[in-house]
C-alpha cells in the first residue's frame, strides 16, 4: 500500500518521483507514470541518490515498453529455431562409472561391460522447432510448438540419440494472473529403436506480484510407456511451485526457485518402476551488455517401491545437478552458447550410481 500524500508533499525529490512512477505502474496506470518519469528526467539528481534512480528509470521504461509491446501484439505470429551444437559427454547412456559391483544376492563381486558401464564420446547435434500463438478473443491465446532433436556420438553411434516433441495448449491472462492448460507429446530414440513415449496434459497458475516477483503453480499428468521394456510402464503425476525475483541493479540478475513432489505409479504389477520423488531446483543470470552468464544448481530426492532382487534393498536415489555457462548474442537472430553440466546421481543400487560431465557449444539462429 502506497502512502500518495506523503509522496505529494515530497514530489520534487527526483527518488520520491521515481517510486511515485513505480506505484503508478503497479497500478497500471502507465500514463500517469510517464509524466512523472518526464518530470524526473527534467531534474536535477542528487550524487547519493543518482544510482538508485538511474535503476528505477531503466526498470521503468522497460515495464511501459512491455505493456505498449503488449497492447500491439498482433492476433497471430510464428517463429522458428535452427541450433548446431558439439561436445563432449563422459556417460552418454548414464550408467554406473563401475566396472566391477557387488551383488548380495549372489554374494559374489560382477563384472561389468557394454553399455552396463558408463560410456564416454564427443558429440554432435542439430535441433529444429517451430512455435505459434493466436489470439482468439481478448486476453485469450492458442499456441502451439514442434520440436526435433538428434545427437550424433562419434564413438558410439549406436547410442546416437533423438527426440520429437509437440505440445498445443491455451493461455487466459486476466491483470496480473495467467492460467494456462495444454498436452504434449514426446518420444525418444536411442539408435534405430524408440525408446520412451510419453503423452501428457498440464495445467499453470501464474501471477505477477510487482514488476520484480512472479510466483506460479503447476501440475502435470503424463503417461510413460517404454516400447522396448513394458514392465516399466508408468503414470507420472507431478506438483510444484515457481518463484522469480528480478533485481533492480546493474546487470539485471534475475533468480529463480523452483521446488516440486511427483509419483510414478507402475501400470504393470511392478513396484520397482514405482517411486516418489521430490526436488528443487535455484538459477541465476546475469547480464553485461551482450553476454549472460547463467547458472542452477537442482537436488532431487527419490524413493522406489519394492525391493531390488540383486541389491536386496529398497532403492534410493539422491541426484544433484549443476549447470554453468554464458551466452553471447552477436546479434538479435544468434545467440552463441557455452555449458558445463554436471551430474551425480547416488543411489543404493550400484547399477544406477552414476557422475556425468558435459561441455556443450551451441549456435542458434532464431526465426521471428
Amino acid at each position: 500500500c502506497f502512502d500518495f500524500r506523503a509522496l505529494l508533499t515530497r514530489k520534487q525529490q527526483p527518488l520520491v518521483r521515481a517510486e511515485l512512477a513505480r506505484a503508478l505502474i503497479e497500478l497500471s496506470d502507465f500514463e500517469a507514470a510517464r509524466q512523472e518519469l518526464a518530470q524526473v528526467r527534467g531534474m536535477a539528481v542528487p550524487a547519493d541518490v543518482a544510482p538508485r534512480v538511474a535503476t528505477l528509470l531503466a526498470a521503468l521504461d522497460k515495464a511501459i515498453a512491455d505493456q505498449a509491446l503488449a497492447a500491439s501484439r498482433p492476433k497471430r505470429s510464428w517463429g522458428g529455431y535452427v541450433e548446431f551444437e558439439a561436445g563432449y559427454d563422459t556417460n552418454i547412456n548414464t550408467a554406473t562409472n563401475a566396472t566391477t559391483v557387488f551383488v548380495p544376492a549372489l554374494n559374489l563381486p560382477g563384472s561389468l561391460s557394454g553399455f552396463a558401464t558408463a560410456k564416454s564420446s564427443t558429440l554432435a547435434g542439430v535441433n529444429g522447432g517451430l512455435s505459434g500463438i493466436v489470439n482468439v478473443a481478448e486476453n485469450l491465446d492458442i499456441y502451439g510448438s514442434l520440436d526435433l532433436k538428434a545427437r550424433y556420438h562419434m564413438r558410439e553411434s549406436d547410442f546416437s540419440l533423438a527426440s520429437l516433441g509437440a505440445g498445443v495448449g491455451a493461455r487466459l491472462t486476466r491483470g496480473k494472473d495467467q492460467l494456462s492448460a495444454g498436452l504434449t507429446s514426446f518420444t525418444y530414440y536411442i539408435g534405430a529403436y524408440r525408446n520412451t513415449d510419453q503423452r501428457g496434459i498440464y495445467g499453470q497458475w501464474q501471477r505477477e506480484l510487482s514488476m520484480q516477483d512472479t510466483i506460479g503453480v503447476f501440475g502435470q499428468f503424463v503417461r510413460v510407456d517404454q516400447p522396448l521394456a513394458p514392465i516399466l510402464n508408468t503414470n507420472l503425476y507431478l506438483l510444484g511451485g515457481t518463484w522469480t525475483h528480478a533485481y533492480q541493479a546493474l546487470g539485471a540478475p534475475v533468480i529463480s526457485v523452483i521446488a516440486f513432489v511427483g509419483k510414478d505409479e507402475d501400470r504393470n504389477n511392478n513396484p520397482l518402476a514405482s517411486r516418489t520423488f521430490y526436488g528443487a531446483k535455484v538459477g541465476g543470470e546475469y547480464r553485461y551488455g551482450a553476454v549472460k552468464l547463467f547458472s542452477s544448481l537442482a537436488l532431487q530426492q527419490s524413493r522406489y517401491g519394492g525391493t531390488d532382487p540383486f541389491f536386496l534393498v529398497k532403492r534410493e536415489d539422491t541426484r544433484t545437478d549443476f549447470a554453468v555457462g554464458a551466452a553471447y548474442k552477436p546479434e538479435r537472430h544468434w545467440t552463441l552458447t557455452a555449458q558445463l553440466l554436471h551430474t551425480r546421481n547416488q543411489s543404493k543400487v550400484a547399477f544406477s550410481d552414476f557422475e556425468r560431465q558435459q561441455l556443450l557449444f551451441t549456435a542458434r539462429r532464431d526465426f521471428f
